[in-house]
């Protein structure tokens, strides 16, 4: 709850798993048809963490028939853009899209995703930045969209007097991200990518990214001619390694799980309340049973569809619950 001292910094609220915007040039049933099967890519790629998605036959079955998994759609005319652009919104019934997804054994990437804080240092031939939240280039716009598509919560650094001093271009040029990390408490991030890119002679971009997220480090190179192009792919890359991490295998498709679990500062029963109906939304969590009760602690039994070690990183990006003084694995208190 630390963002609470920043409010005019809340992270990007990731666009609804299960909504898209997609450009049409008019309103007739082909050309609506066309639109609905791109914005089911869209989503489908979103939910599964992966774009490798789109390469199944199983897939392109739902693909030719995206009608048959569409709740709402409207036209509506973007007038921001020069000359104004006419855009179907479409939002797919979320209950029969994982239904889907996980019918043809694919994984699945519900809610639970970590905001990302995202820093940035630009080299344009011999002009360096470092993007900041109030930033127009074109690169955060990229970033943007890209973290919007691929439904990651993220946010930039403000860069005020605070962060100048902490964090430097250079800081985060020579690769001293544990200063760089440091420097992120203030925002309070469930995960941290750092990214660096640059110009080459011959007009081309390379990036070089690093991302720690629940404990693990993450680094990776990309290239591209065009820098918005590299931004979206650095996210791309960040989305693809979250869904590793976070989604949950297709029921049928592994061993199911059982996990203990207790939680401390359950006094009330508006509290057991919050707790038992937390733990059933969790994607990993397929059946939730309260096995031990004490005036001020409960013990579940879950039945998980992926890992206890899942199921513990998803706990740990959310804001209800927190380990127990104890640190002990698997014994948890109720955040106040």
């Amino acid at each position: 709850m630390l963002l609470l001292c920043l409010p005019w910094l809340a992270p990007q609220a990731a666009t609804d798993l299960f909504e898209a915007e997609i450009v049409v040039s008019d309103q007739t049933p082909g050309v609506r048809h066309a639109a609905l099967s791109g914005a089911l890519r869209e989503v489908l790629v979103r939910v599964t963490g992966q774009q490798s998605v789109l390469t199944s036959e199983s897939v392109q079955e739902l693909l030719n028939n995206p009608e048959q998994l569409v709740q709402q759609y409207r036209y509506f005319t973007e007038q921001r853009q020069e000359p104004p652009l006419l855009k179907l919104w479409v939002r797919f019934d979320g209950a029969a899209i994982r239904q889907a997804v996980q019918q043809q054994g694919l994984a699945y990437w519900g809610g639970e995703r970590p905001d990302t804080l995202v820093w940035l240092a630009v080299e344009d031939r011999g002009r360096r930045y470092v993007v900041s939240a109030d930033d127009t280039s074109d690169v955060h716009s990229a970033v943007e969209a890209a973290a919007r598509e691929r439904g990651v919560p993220i946010l930039f650094p403000l860069m005020d007097l605070e962060d100048q001093t902490q964090v430097q271009f250079s800081l985060i040029w020579g690769g001293f991200f544990d200063k760089v990390l440091a420097a992120s408490q203030r925002y309070n991030p469930q995960s941290v990518l750092i990214g660096r890119l640059n110009r080459s002679p011959s007009g081309g971009w390379a990036s070089r990214w690093e991302l720690q997220v629940a404990g693990r480090p993450n680094s990776w190179s990309d290239s591209h001619q065009q820098l918005d192009a590299l931004a979206r792919q650095g996210i791309d890359d960040v989305a693809d390694i979250l869904a590793t991490q976070f989604s949950v295998a297709a029921p049928g498709r592994g061993s199911a799980n059982t996990a203990s679990i207790r939680v401390e500062g359950i006094e009330t029963l508006a509290a057991y309340a919050r707790i038992s109906n937390y733990l059933a939304t969790l994607t990993s969590v397929r059946g939730v049973q309260a096995s031990e009760v004490t005036p001020t602690a409960v013990r579940y039994t879950l039945q998980l569809g992926g890992s206890l070690d899942s199921l513990m990183r998803t706990i740990a990006i959310g804001t209800v619950m927190e380990p127990a003084p104890d640190a002990i694995p698997g014994n948890y208190r109720l955040r106040q």
